[in-house]
């Protein structure tokens, strides 16, 4: 909780933070069921790494409260994330040649 948020704010915007999280992830699960198995494979990869990132940042922000830390841990942890999902993405492309 931070300062200034009363236990119903928090209540709202975790809420909010888990609605997204369900939302990205039918988003992932659409895009790799829906075009993960023809010519458009690479773009539902990318779709649900894009996704996955965005679902990352929540779960980093909202529930282990990183939007409160200093811009060096974001940084850090938003840098990991970025180059964790950009290694996936490059094993998936030569795993596909």
């Amino acid at each position: 909780m931070t300062h200034g948020e009363t236990p119903s704010q928090v209540s709202r915007r975790l809420f909010r933070a888990w609605m997204l999280l369900v939302c990205l992830t039918m988003v992932s699960l659409v895009a790799v069921l829906g075009f993960g198995h023809s010519e458009a494979g690479l773009v539902a990869v990318v779709v649900a790494l894009a996704a996955s990132f965005l679902k990352a940042r929540a779960v980093l922000d909202h529930f282990l409260d990183l939007r409160q830390a200093g811009s060096g841990w974001r940084g850090f942890f938003y840098g990991s994330l970025v180059f964790i999902l950009g290694v996936l993405l490059v094993t998936y492309v030569v795993a596909g040649r």
